[in-house]
């Protein structure tokens, strides 16, 4: 199914308006991963629609015929495991609300359509929620919870992710909007609460989440519109991040280089005041970095964002050159350091490896998980945290690195209030 031109599940457009004109150019294709994980989706669809466990489908094929996978998907002992980690949390959330909400009706509605967008007057904005779980009493929503599925192994963070706030926005709706359009105003008094849950039973810990309150969702929703509505400039800005990450066209934008070199222009005014050009500097700098002064040193270091941008496109040019048969004096395109990779699928690989009577952990190895993560396990009581907490959890200063900072500010070691770990050793309380 094609995606809406603003998808919840695209984390770019609230931070890049300009991305959503210029990804239009490339093929929506979907990668390996995203065709296996949609595997597992309709796997749990299935067992919430059907109320079966989902080993009833072991060994079986699931989602023949599907345009992503026409030969569809052999439910393996592995994806079994991952989709029954999110039932048995959808199950335990269940009674947890029947006991917080009693008298209650628990709704469990599973790959419902959202549409958040058409609360501000668009129709560009929406999408599908993997699970919904709604709290009814005498006819009318209380609480609300959305439940993302991730199959993948990239940790995603369910406080303020704009995927699952639209997605909780357009589930709202209906019981927080007006009139028959359900529009403003909004009265996200009705819902006594929300949450906005993540389960990805590859990374630790697998299910993560964020109580939030109505109003604050309707708050963020309203962001959420007006980056919405940037979008539609024709002439909409590139702006660079962290959300670059897999956008189509990051090998072609120029927005990051362009960011640098407005800084790179800026450094080499100030230091030409005095006749000697930026570049002039730099080789006074091969030559002798100690005799010059600080303030002509913090700006060569403002300047090396822009230099290597610069840098960095001439290398992506060249490149270009040499892939359509140009001849570059002095470059050429040679193989870098081969990795070793499996050449089958996923689920292909581990059925292997357990027929050779390799356990799950030699297949997937562990690790301990992080302070910062046992901290957000939902099983653990507040406390169990305050008492981890205080006796097995230390704060180790990192080595001190330069970092830039605010111009005028002075240069303290932070040493005053960080307790100093004198050993490598991890405490375990596992």
């Amino acid at each position: 199914m094609a995606h809406a031109r603003l998808s919840p599940s695209n984390h770019r457009w609230p931070h890049c308006p300009g991305s959503v004109r210029e990804e239009a150019q490339y093929p929506d294709v979907s990668g390996d991963a995203a065709i296996d994980g949609t595997g597992s989706h309709l796997l749990l669809e299935l067992c919430l629609i059907e109320e079966v466990r989902p080993d009833y489908y072991n060994g079986r094929i699931i989602g023949a015929n599907h345009e992503d996978k026409p030969d569809g998907w052999l439910v393996s002992q592995d994806r079994i495991d991952r989709v029954w980690m999110c039932i048995n949390y959808i199950n335990r959330r269940k009674e947890e609300l029947l006991a917080q909400f009693p008298g209650s009706v628990i709704d469990v509605q599973v790959e419902t359509r959202t549409d958040p967008g058409g609360m501000f007057g668009r129709e560009d904005w929406k999408g599908t929620a993997d699970v919904t779980i709604t709290v009814m009493i005498g006819g009318q929503a209380v609480y609300v919870e959305v439940v993302d599925y991730k199959d993948g192994r990239g940790w995603v963070n369910a406080e303020g992710n704009s995927q699952l706030i639209s997605y909780l926005g357009g589930q709202m709706r209906k019981w927080i909007a007006s009139g028959p359009d359900m529009v403003r105003p909004f009265r996200p008094e009705r819902l006594q609460g929300c949450r906005m849950t993540i389960v990805q039973p590859k990374t630790t810990p697998p299910i993560r989440y964020s109580d939030v309150m109505p109003r604050d969702v309707l708050t963020d929703l309203e962001q959420l519109a007006k980056a919405a509505w940037a979008t539609d400039d024709p002439d909409a800005p590139l702006k660079s991040g962290k959300h670059c990450t897999w956008c189509k066209h990051k090998p072609n934008c120029t927005a990051q280089s362009e960011e640098s070199l407005e800084v790179l222009k800026m450094t080499t005014d100030i230091v030409a005041q005095d006749g000697q050009s930026l570049f002039e500097l730099i080789e006074n700098v091969i030559g002798d970095v100690e005799s010059i002064d600080t303030q002509r040193l913090t700006e060569l270091a403002d300047a090396e964002a822009g230099i290597q941008a610069a840098f960095d496109r001439v290398k992506a040019e060249l490149t270009a050159r040499l892939e359509q048969g140009e001849q570059v004096d002095g470059y050429a395109l040679k193989p870098g350091r081969s990795s070793r990779i499996w050449n089958e699928s996923e689920d292909e690989i581990v059925k292997m490896l357990k027929a050779r009577r390799l356990k799950r952990d030699d297949i997937y190895p562990p690790k301990l998980a992080s302070p910062a993560q046992i901290m957000k396990h939902p099983d653990l009581t507040d406390d169990q945290k305050a008492k981890i907490e205080k006796q097995y959890i230390a704060t180790k200063a990192g080595e001190l690195k330069l970092t830039k900072v605010a111009r005028g500010q002075k240069s303290e070691l932070p040493f005053k209030d960080v307790a100093q770990s004198t050993t490598n050793d991890v405490p375990s309380f596992l």
